[in-house]
């Protein structure tokens, strides 16, 4: 709202209200309110990322990654489907059982995948692997969307950062890709991406193992 109020503002001030010295005063001083309230809305929005993610700790449990990861996904399935996108997901047999926080690391994927799905025109494709490499749980998310710049390749896990018009993340609050990354971090894994110029992008995580101690 304050960002529309200044706009009708300053269109009026455009199209000759500048010429009314009363009426260009009023508006000036409201645009200045405006900006005022502007900043209040930008120091809640500052804390918006603490609040949706919540303090983050972690409450590490045995995950059966076989079982777990394909009913973790089959939602995302489903609307990749509805889409009229096709999907894969090739999970390695004989995971390990691994000591991780489940619903913290599903609100992860979910956030990597859901962004997958979501800049994906319908007749793309999405797609999950799943393996073990050198001890690390690596999971890769593709698509076939619209390119990453790698300009903003870094910064897309950032807070709040929507990418250039045009681009991927240019929707939402961007906060979806961060929260991802401050969970994986948690786990002490981490996440990239790679992306080409004509199109489609790799998300890689890779999370250290930590198996369960045998009773």
């Amino acid at each position: 709202r304050p960002l529309g109020a200044v706009r009708s503002a300053i269109q009026a001030l455009l199209h000759g209200a500048d010429k009314d010295a009363q009426l260009s005063s009023d508006l000036l001083n409201g645009m200045d309110d405006e900006t005022i309230r502007l900043q209040h809305l930008l120091d809640d929005l500052a804390g918006l990322h603490e609040q949706v993610l919540g303090r983050l700790e972690l409450n590490r449990a045995p995950v059966q990654l076989n079982d777990w990861l394909p009913n973790v996904l089959s939602s995302w399935e489903a609307a990749a489907r509805q889409k009229g996108l096709t999907w894969s997901l090739d999970v390695a047999p004989n995971l390990p059982k691994v000591m991780i926080d489940p619903d913290r690391m599903a609100q992860a994927l979910g956030n990597i995948v859901s962004n997958a799905i979501k800049f994906t025109p319908a007749g793309g494709q999405v797609s999950t692997v799943v393996r073990m490499e050198d001890h690390q749980l690596s999971v890769r998310v593709a698509d076939t969307g619209l390119s990453i710049p790698a300009s903003e390749q870094e910064k897309i896990f950032e807070p709040f950062y929507r990418g250039s018009q045009g681009r991927r993340i240019v929707e939402g609050m961007g906060l979806g890709l961060s929260i991802a990354r401050d969970i994986i971090s948690a786990h002490g894994g981490e996440i990239n991406v790679q992306s080409q110029p004509e199109g489609g992008s790799n998300f890689i995580l890779q999370i250290p193992v930590e198996v369960p101690p045998e009773p």
